[in-house]
This record gives structure tokens, sequence and C-alpha cells, in this order.
């Protein structure tokens, strides 16, 4: 077969050229590709928008928006524990703190502690060790009430199972010398005890956790036990029965010194009542209020096969229902992927809280819809330029015309925001290139 014409030629050159324009073009690129004889480049002179730009160093990010909604972020389910009967609930829009009443069973109030193992046994036994203990240890110690010294991790202490279901009144080495809990004067509601507790347990002789001491099988009433405290547990000593007997005389139930699991409802911290579960006079042993956190915060429905790429701490940023924009991070991510409520049959999400770095900018705001936007990618100084200044060269790849003529060949690499990475010899930081505006 002959050599084609020149005039087949330069046809097959303009089609290819508009075959690359149409794919820049989808994906968002605006190109020019004037072609010369011999492949030099030149700006069209027909065109009155060529001009010129510099070559620039930057971070460049690629980002994706997504729809959320503010508020005060996803709800949680406060259930109650025990028996009786619920009397009364926080009200819907009400903040509730460490110390306060969050519900009443039996008209017994039931307050907010901070921590984040629940009560799950009853605290009644000389010495128990755990991390709930420690909880009721922290909470009372917060709300000012004198606990003395509790045992350090490593220390070995004694442990007695009560015989009664009461706080054993054994002579443990914190205990006062006729065997009971040292006398001290109740507070007034909200205040703690004199100071100078009663001192720790001393360790034992024996120095070995779980060696059995008593007769029957450990656990037992009146079983004695050595234990050594790890780190995060708390004992029940007897300066800290005595401080839960004063925080019980202040709440006005019965001075035992005991802690059932019903008796404070454990949280992460300060909550603000969403809604009711239940409903006064309901059984207590079930889902009782929707509580969230008292901060504003932004929920984001994320398909769960796009959910990877976020990370806990990442920054975002949220535009406001009034279109002022304000940063923010990713605080949590969701692990239960959940069908669209519509049923449109759409791909399950995750739900993505994000906090907000500064929250005065969102203190008139209390819900409405936002944009979040999500940084996916991010390449720190990189040379980048107007994508409207990448030439689609005929040999393949892409190039810049320089604005002394020269048309170089460079390679692309994060598209975002209208700018396009490049590198490639002949390119450098401030160089001068065609583009067209």
């Amino acid at each position: 077969m002959g050599a084609s014409a020149p005039g087949s030629r330069r046809r097959r050159v303009r089609i290819v050229a508009a075959v690359l324009m149409t794919g820049l073009a989808g994906a968002g690129i605006a190109v020019g590709v004037p072609w010369g004889e011999g492949g030099n480049s030149t700006p069209s002179k027909a065109d009155p928008s060529a001009g010129t730009v510099k070559v620039v160093r930057m971070d460049l990010s690629d980002s994706r928006s997504l729809d959320g909604t503010l508020g005060y972020g996803k709800p949680q389910t406060v259930k109650g524990a025990g028996g009786g009967i619920v009397t009364w609930l926080a009200p819907g829009g009400s903040t509730v703190a460490q110390g306060q009443v969050l519900y009443r069973v039996d008209d017994r109030a039931v307050p907010v502690f901070y921590g984040a193992v629940p009560l799950y046994r009853r605290l009644a036994g000389q010495n128990t060790v755990g991390r709930d203990v420690k909880v009721i240890a922290e909470n009372l110690r917060a709300l000012t009430y004198d606990i003395g010294v509790q045992p350090s991790p490593g220390q070995v202490v004694t442990v007695t199972a009560p015989a009664d279901g009461t706080a054993s009144a054994g002579g443990g080495p914190d205990a006062a010398p006729d065997g009971t809990a040292s006398a001290k004067p109740s507070p007034a509601p909200g205040k703690g005890t004199p100071s100078g507790g009663s001192p720790a347990p001393r360790p034992s002789a024996t120095g070995r956790g779980g060696a059995t001491t008593g007769t029957g099988p450990t656990g037992s009433p009146g079983t004695v036990t050595q234990v050594r405290v790890k780190s995060g547990d708390g004992v029940l000593t007897r300066a800290l029965v005595a401080a839960i007997k004063c925080w019980q005389t202040a709440q006005g139930v019965p001075s035992t010194g005991v802690i059932e699991p019903g008796d404070v409802a454990v949280l992460s911290g300060a909550v603000r009542v969403e809604s009711a579960a239940a409903q006064v006079g309901d059984p207590v042993a079930a889902p009782l209020l929707k509580v969230t956190s008292t901060a504003k915060a932004v929920t984001v429905p994320v398909d769960a096969s796009q959910a990877g790429s976020i990370k806990r701490a990442d920054p975002v940023t949220v535009k406001l229902p009034d279109g002022t924009s304000t940063a923010g991070k990713v605080t949590d991510i969701g692990t239960d992927a959940e069908q669209s409520a519509n049923g449109n049959g759409g791909p399950a999400k995750v739900t993505v809280t994000v906090s907000f770095t500064d929250p005065g900018k969102v203190k008139k705001l209390d819900s409405g819809p936002v944009q979040v936007e999500f940084v996916s990618e991010t390449r720190p100084g990189v040379l980048a330029v107007p994508v409207a200044a990448l030439l689609a060269l005929r040999e393949g790849g892409y190039g810049l015309r320089t604005a002394d003529g020269r048309t170089v060949a460079v390679k692309t690499g994060l598209i975002a925001k209208g700018m396009a990475e490049i590198s490639g010899d002949g390119i450098a930081e401030g160089t001068q290139v065609v583009t067209s505006s």
C-alpha cells in the first residue's frame, strides 16, 4: 500500500486530537490542541482568550462533597437495669452532667456517672476489686467525696465475699478498731466528706493473687481470697464504702454502702436528651432515653464501600446552611451498615460523625443540611498548572506550550479543583506557559 497523502494524514491527526479532547472534556479538562506542520504546536491566533500563567508549586488535594446533617451527633440508647417502675425521665433538650439525675425508678434518683465500664454486678464485698469499682471511686472523688487512698496496681488485697448481702464488716487492714467503717459526718447534698480518709489495705504477706485462705468455694459467702490489683482497677475499701454511704445519704436513699447495677447510669460524659424511648409507668429494664453528645456535630451517611478511605481525625470542611464554611474533623466512623430508610434499594451506608474545630461557628444553628468536603488524597509541594494549559500530544500523553513557543512533554499526576500536577524536563516553578482562560 502506498504512503498516505499529506491531506489524509492531517485529517487523521485532527480526528485523534478531537477524540483526545472529547475524553479530556469528559473528565472536566478543557484542552486546546492546535497543530502545525511537523507537530510543532503554536497558540491559535484566532483564539483571543489565549494567555499565559506561571507554573506554581502547591499542595494539591482531591476531595469529594457529601450531604450531611447538623445536629448533636448520632444518638445512643440508655437502657435501665434492675427492677422497678419508671417515675420520671429527663425532658428532651435538657443536658445531664455528672452526678445529675437522668431518670427515677420507684421515685429513686438515678444519676449519671462517667466511665467506660457499666455496673454489671452488686458491689458489696470488703475490698472487692474491679474496673467497675474504679468507676464508682473516680466519680465520687470528682463529686468531692473523700474516698481515701486507693491501692496501687500490683498491690495485693484481702477480699471478703459478703455473707449477708451487705458490705463486709469484718476487720480488714483499713477497718476501724471496732470492725466497722470509720465514722464520718454526712455531707450536705453535693458536698464531699471531710478530708483524711482511712488508709488503703496493706499488701498481703503472701504476695500471690487468688490464693484462697478461707473455706468453701471462692466467691461463696464468707470466702477470703488474695487478689492482686491490676492497672485500671478500683478497690472497695473501707474509706470508699464510707464515701458511698455519705453519697447515698445525700441522695435520700438508705446508706447501705452497697451499689446495685441500676443505682447509676454510666455514660461516657455529659449528654443531651434527644427523646424518650419509654413512658412514666413502664418497667425500668428496657430502653428509656435516646441521648447525644452535648457538642454539635455533623452526621454523614457514607457508602460502606467508600468508608474505608475515611480515617478518624481526617480534616474536613463543612459548608453551613448560611453559605459559610468552617473546619472540622472525623471523630467517629460507624461499623453498622444500614440500607436507606426510604427502601430504594441503594447501597448500604455507615454513619460518619464530624466535630467542629471551632464550635462557636455553629452556636446560632441547632440543625440543618450541610455539605461536608472530605479530602481523599493530598500531594504536597508539587508543580501544578491549570488543566486548560494541558495539550494532548500527537504521540500520546500531554505537554505544555511555554511562552517562548516550545512544546514540552509532561507527566501528569493528581487533577483536582481545576489544577493538574505535572513533572518533566524543562519545567520548573515560575515557568510561563500558555493557557486558555
